[in-house]
């Protein structure tokens, strides 16, 4: 009896030591890679409407019709670290309502606005989110994502017209936790 009692104390000791290790690997593995996870979430029900696979420093743009011009504006935000999206610019071919018509200051910045050939160009400096609310327009706005290998996500193809989202990122690793490794395109 005592050799089958110093047995099993050796195969829990293994596993412990196996579980140990492979906790340690998935850490450094999330500490030593740049993905993250893209997601668009309902605000109201916490339904995950979209989900992707980016990586620090990848590029999401957010095209929509303004209500008053009926021109398109741009809003490109890059993922600045795996839980941060920081808005970088904002293009535009004619002023509108909440449209800059000339640099603004803020507490943080002092946004650059440059007149191109055919558009408004603002350069943001120092503007993160943790979150981009968004209430997807239900008439005119047609909010899309335009991500980094042009996969394009309208809104409105994943949730009714006047629906509060949230979009983020977040780290691979709190992905996995929820059971929602890699999604594979």
């Amino acid at each position: 009896m005592k050799l089958s009692a110093k047995k099993s104390t050796l195969t829990g000791a293994l596993c412990l030591k196996m579980l140990i290790i492979i906790v340690v690997a998935i850490l450094t593995f999330n500490y030593f890679n740049d993905w993250t996870v893209l997601q668009i979430v309902n605000h109201n029900t916490g339904e995950l409407l979209y989900e992707k696979n980016l990586n620090v420093g990848d590029q999401i743009k957010l095209k929509y019709i303004h209500s008053v011009t009926k021109q398109p504006v741009y809003e490109i935000f890059v993922v600045y670290d795996k839980s941060t999206l920081v808005l970088k610019e904002m293009l535009y071919d004619s002023f509108g309502s909440n449209l800059p018509v000339g640099p603004e200051t803020t507490a943080t910045e002092t946004t650059k606005f440059i007149v191109e050939e055919n558009y408004y160009r603002i350069v943001y400096e120092n503007r993160r989110f943790d979150v981009i609310p968004l209430r997807v327009g239900q008439v005119i706005a047609d909010h899309t994502l335009i991500l980094k290998d042009e996969d394009t996500i309208r809104l409105l193809d994943i949730v009714e017209g006047g629906a509060y989202v949230e979009i983020y990122v977040k780290p691979l690793i709190g992905s996995f936790w929820k059971g929602r490794w890699l999604k594979i395109d």
